[in-house]
């Protein structure tokens, strides 16, 4: 009983309501959903909801409305949940905590699911019929699953390529991840393109294929040692995923084969010449220089810091 109207000895006339009686048999969740992940939730989804009343307990249910406004206090959306609650174990008032699993296409997008030929209830999508009809909960009318919401979704069922969200180095609008190259003990930077972050896993768009060995743990400390070597690195964008990178051998200046013992450090990178005489017209125009190296395809060599003295 939900509401009550009257009182002992009251007078009642016919057609007035008495007493308002709520079945609990069938209750509504009301959750709160991330923005970041209201991409994923879709009509029709299951649900498992779970209480601190009744540890180990799994409650299934449905989504069966998302709400088109955003919370802007909260940054959250709301969702509403049917829960079957035959035993009456869920009391209206408690919290609880739930998960939904959305299966993703090779874009990060959830599937739909196919109910092409589905009769459904617009309150109850878990009730769903091969013929038009009623709800067996509600009595509403039941509408074409076509013709709702819930049939909303990708219809792509491709797989993604997923790797572990310990594994790309993330710097602003590159992401780099490292992959073990035929030779052992040996790594080289790969630039990838990132989709959706799914729990424990990103969404590879771009950059990798299925079968590399790619790396999750210490990052950053073959980062470090690739870059002492002037190998692609996080930091180096010019030549990070460049297979046909190659390393300099020639003068910049004068074109003749380079003399390691004479070089200029500059913006990070380590420039060698010739001769000594060709760093003062380097000095004229490094930018330059160094701009014309990266477009032929030179993978420059990284410095730590510059140097006070050029040689």
């Amino acid at each position: 009983i939900v509401g009550k109207n009257v009182v002992e000895g009251a007078y009642v006339e016919t057609g007035s309501p008495m007493y308002t009686i709520a079945d609990l048999s069938h209750l509504w969740v009301k959750l709160d959903a991330y923005e970041s992940d209201i991409a994923l939730i879709l009509y029709g989804q299951n649900v498992a909801v779970t209480a601190e009343s009744h540890p180990g307990r799994v409650f299934k249910g449905t989504v069966a409305f998302i709400d088109p406004v955003l919370n802007e206090k909260t940054r959250t959306v709301g969702i509403r949940v049917n829960v079957a609650n035959k035993d009456r174990a869920l009391k209206p008032g408690m919290f609880v905590r739930a998960t939904i699993s959305a299966q993703i296409d090779a874009l990060g997008n959830p599937f739909g699911t196919d109910l092409s030929g589905k009769w459904i209830c617009p309150m109850h999508p878990e009730d769903m019929h091969d013929e038009s009809g009623s709800c067996t909960i509600c009595e509403m009318p039941l509408i074409k699953a076509e013709d709702s919401d819930f049939a909303s979704g990708s219809s792509s069922k491709t797989e993604p390529l997923l790797i572990p969200a310990t594994a790309p180095l993330i710097t602003g609008k590159r992401a780099v991840v490292y992959i073990a190259t035929e030779n052992e003990g040996e790594y080289e930077g790969r630039e990838v393109t990132l989709g959706r972050r799914t729990g424990d896993y990103y969404v590879v768009l771009d950059g990798l294929n299925e079968g590399d060995r790619v790396v999750v743990n210490g990052n950053f400390r073959i980062d470090s040692a690739l870059q002492i070597m002037g190998k692609p690195s996080m930091m180096n964008a010019s030549t990070a995923g460049n297979a046909q990178g190659k390393p300099q051998t020639k003068c910049p200046v004068m074109g003749g084969d380079i003399n390691r013992d004479v070089y200029a450090d500059h913006e990070g990178y380590r420039i060698y010449f010739c001769c000594p005489g060709c760093d003062g017209k380097f000095s004229k125009d490094r930018d330059g220089y160094i701009k014309k190296m990266k477009k032929d395809g030179i993978e420059l060599e990284l410095v730590e810091k510059e140097p006070s003295n050029e040689q």
